[in-house]
């Protein structure tokens, strides 16, 4: 954020807190040393890592993150343990849900794929149905024909095959054992795209799994970090997070099949190719459609959103005005400045507009 945006949000916060104080006698927003409460996705985490002390440098307040993941994060705002949320998924038809919230798209993001794999070289390609067939429990060694056939390159002008040199070893599936946007994410794209083999779609891997999980094979791990640090333990490991929980392991982010049979990376800008494509929904929810054809595009990806009370929640009105200037700082200069190099796609255009418009419920 330039130095003169800086003073102008800090000014515009400060007229709002005047007025406030004058009107409810609460205490002002622009008061430095408040700190919010948050808790939920642990797949916007990592951004949230670098936004939280660069929004302290900037404006004196801070707050504190409990993560915990999107089912936790929603039912902490239910409770009202929190300030504000952040969640990767939605309230289901049967939670229980605050009085008065909305959503905020804050980041969207790919989901990657990690792999641990010794002694293999180059880029790892899967298809949509060798996903679904490794989280199956169908396909349990590296050097499946399916797999062999994923990462086989033909040459467009000699026709000349060149077929991977994979490894027989054996497959170690990592899930979140927490209830959890990501799985939620994960599931709703296999489910989509191989509904013979992935049935049901949810946040909670174990109660959608079409079967019995298998045991020793498929690990559970709570959090993003979880799964990561088990999938960087163990040889032969596969794992979803947002992407810079394996870069930061220096894992393998596979290259996934989209629906123009393009084997892409989970790249930020691969990523905007395919969510922005969005159809808007109730409340400032998004749809996507994980089975849209576009160029270039990476296709398990989401959105986290911000969950906040609105006015008829009768919130602390200095406390929301400090929220909804955390949730600006998130979704604006912290993104730009950030969200590229930790593997975030910030938000732009209708979206960003989309976003805009639902901060202004915050009061």
């Amino acid at each position: 954020m330039s130095k003169f945006n800086k003073r102008s949000l800090l000014t515009k916060v400060g007229v709002i807190a005047t007025a406030l104080t004058v009107a409810a006698g609460v205490a002002t927003p622009a008061q430095a040393g408040v700190t919010l409460t948050a808790s939920g996705s642990t797949a916007i985490k990592n951004l949230l890592d670098v936004c939280i002390p660069a929004y302290q440098k900037d404006f004196g307040n801070s707050v504190s993150y409990g993560g915990g993941g999107s089912g936790a994060g929603r039912a902490a705002l239910t409770a009202g343990t929190v300030d504000l949320a952040f969640s990767d998924g939605l309230y289901s038809s049967t939670d229980k849900t605050p009085s008065a919230f909305t959503y905020i798209p804050a980041t969207q993001f790919p989901l990657a794929l990690m792999v641990k794999l010794d002694g293999f070289k180059g880029t790892l390609q899967l298809s949509p149905a060798s996903v679904a067939g490794i989280y199956a429990g169908k396909i349990t060694k590296w050097n499946d024909p399916a797999i062999v056939a994923d990462n086989t390159v033909v040459n467009a002008k000699t026709k000349k095959k060149t077929v991977a040199k994979l490894p027989a070893t054996d497959i170690t599936v990592w899930y979140r054992l927490d209830k959890s946007g990501s799985t939620g994410i994960f599931t709703a794209w296999m489910k989509k795209l191989v509904p013979t083999v992935w049935l049901t779609n949810g946040e909670t891997f174990n109660t959608v799994f079409p079967g019995t999980i298998p045991a020793g094979t498929f690990q559970a791990g709570n959090g993003s970090d979880g799964v990561a640090n088990g999938v960087a333990g163990k040889d032969g490991s596969i794992g979803y997070a947002e992407s810079s929980y394996g870069t930061e392991r220096k894992l393998f982010l596979v290259s996934v099949q989209n629906n123009m049979g393009e084997y892409v990376q989970p790249t930020p800008a691969a990523t905007a190719a395919f969510v922005n494509s969005f159809t808007a929904g109730d409340n400032g929810t998004i749809a996507i459609d994980y089975s849209s054809k576009i160029k270039g595009s990476y296709t398990i990806a989401g959105y986290t959103y911000a969950l906040v009370y609105t006015a008829g929640a009768l919130k602390n009105v200095g406390t929301q005005a400090i929220v909804r200037q955390f949730v600006e700082y998130v979704i604006g200069d912290c993104a730009t400045e950030n969200s590229a190099r930790l593997g975030y796609a910030k938000l732009t255009g209708t979206l960003l507009a989309l976003a805009n418009n639902q901060i202004l419920l915050v009061k």
